[in-house]
C-alpha cells in the first residue's frame, strides 16, 4: 500500500495553509503566535479582518486603530499609532 501510495506522490498538491483572525488576536492576543511564525518563514497564507478596533468589546482601540480614532470607549481619540503589522511581517 505504502509503495502506491510513494508511486503516486505526483498527483497529491502541496499544503495550503491558512491563518485567520481579528485584529484584535493578530494585533495583541495572538500576536506573539504570529510573529514566531512569520519568522519562521513558513509558507502560510495570514488574513486579518481588521475592524481597527476591539469589535467584540463595543468598541475599544487597539494597536490596530488609526492614530486619533474616536471610538465608543475612547472619544477623545487615540493617542499612539497604528502597529504597522504589514512591516512587521516583511
Amino acid at each position: 500500500m505504502l509503495d502506491r501510495i510513494k508511486a503516486n506522490s505526483d498527483m497529491f498538491t502541496e499544503q495550503s495553509v491558512w491563518i485567520v483572525g481579528g485584529d484584535g488576536w493578530a494585533y495583541d492576543i495572538g500576536f506573539g503566535g504570529l510573529d514566531h511564525i512569520l519568522a519562521e518563514g513558513q509558507n502560510v497564507n495570514v488574513v486579518v479582518l481588521d475592524t481597527e478596533m476591539y469589535s467584540n468589546t463595543g468598541g475599544q482601540v487597539s494597536k490596530a486603530s488609526q492614530l486619533a480614532s474616536s471610538v465608543k470607549y475612547q472619544l477623545a481619540g487615540k493617542d499612539r499609532p497604528k502597529k504597522n503589522l504589514g512591516k512587521v511581517a516583511m
